[in-house]
């Protein structure tokens, strides 16, 4: 073998195992999914929703957490060929703030289950009568009615989403905007760096 062959092969080696690295911290920064490596690389794997899971994170429900996921993951709403960041608009619009907001499933355990689900219906039918159609799993008003589901049904509104308690503290997201200067001036995130692109306008 050439000295300029054994070169290539040590490059080409050395870019590999770097690109390897790399893709799977980028995977792990995803957040409590898992990561797998496959023939294309490291992939995002969603994780085993059980009871195993539920303990390990002090999550106070499995049933309520799966309800939860059904109606806020942004993949279970289709509507034309929408991007994730209208999807997420529109869930904003719809109500989703205070779940996506709860740290700690704090209102998953100050509500009962009915109050809890009740939030969860209200956001579905929503973001149903704007036209979405619905992935996800939930449906409580076809197998054990609860009390919402005699509630009218809510509509979307730009200022329930601008005015939300995640577009307050989150104001520089684009699914937040528009936001006025002082209010993304004012997030905790521009007060400890004030310097990053979204602060420094």
């Amino acid at each position: 073998m050439t000295e300029k062959l054994i070169v290539i092969l040590i490059c080409y080696m050395f870019v590999t195992a770097c690109s390897s690295v790399y893709q799977q911290q980028d995977c792990e920064k995803k957040g409590n999914n898992e990561c797998q490596n496959g023939a294309g690389g490291y992939v995002l794997i969603e994780p085993k929703i059980d009871e195993d899971y539920v303990r390990k994170y002090n999550i106070p429900s499995l049933e309520l957490y799966k309800n939860q996921l059904s109606i806020i993951k942004t993949s279970n709403w289709q509507k034309d060929d929408l991007t994730r960041q209208e999807r997420d608009e529109a869930l904003l619009e719809c109500g989703s703030s205070d779940i996506w907001m709860s740290k700690n499933y704090a209102l998953m355990k100050t509500l009962t289950p009915d109050e809890y689900n009740g939030k969860l219906l209200l956001i579905k039918r929503c973001m149903l009568n704007d036209g979405f159609t619905f992935l996800g799993d939930f449906s409580p008003c076809e197998s054990n009615p609860i009390p919402a589901c005699d509630l009218p049904v809510p509509k979307r509104e730009t200022e329930r989403r601008l005015n939300s308690e995640y577009c307050i503290k989150k104001a520089y997201v684009d699914a937040c905007q528009p936001q006025s200067r002082e209010r993304i001036l004012n997030t905790e995130k521009c007060k400890l760096y004030p310097k990053l692109y979204f602060c420094d306008i």
